[in-house]
């Protein structure tokens, strides 16, 4: 299965990229990889809007083994950068979930950006 979404660089489009994934995984794959997908697509939405503040594309694909790669591409063409997260500070800690919980990510060039993809289990 294959999917896709773009969304604005707005809060609300970290809400809907949420509700994208899990309707699409619910009854596809275990809850547990369905969390985690959730969880990373939301953290990658968001660095999108803090950070490109370009509209975004969601790219969604699951295989018949259960496994899942999700893909958000921007218009920024600048790598995500893993910044450390400290005492009072609410952002910093995105890429480092990404980076604990996918079981491969990765950052990949495009026509008029970039996209960050994962892949769960």
């Amino acid at each position: 299965m294959q999917d896709s979404i773009t969304l604005l660089p707005e809060p609300r489009s970290a809400g809907e990229a949420r509700h994208f994934v899990a309707e699409h995984l619910r009854d596809v794959v275990s809850d547990d990889v369905t969390e985690i997908a959730v969880l990373l697509t939301s953290e990658l939405v968001t660095n999108v809007i803090v950070h490109a503040r370009t509209p975004l594309r969601l790219d969604l694909e699951t295989n018949g083994g259960g496994g899942v790669r999700v893909a958000i591409g921007d218009d920024l063409t600048r790598p995500p950068v893993p910044r450390m997260a400290g005492d009072g500070r609410l952002t910093g800690r995105g890429i480092h979930l990404v980076q604990a919980l996918a079981r491969e990510w990765g950052v990949e060039p495009t026509e008029r950006g970039k996209r960050v993809w994962f892949e769960l289990p």
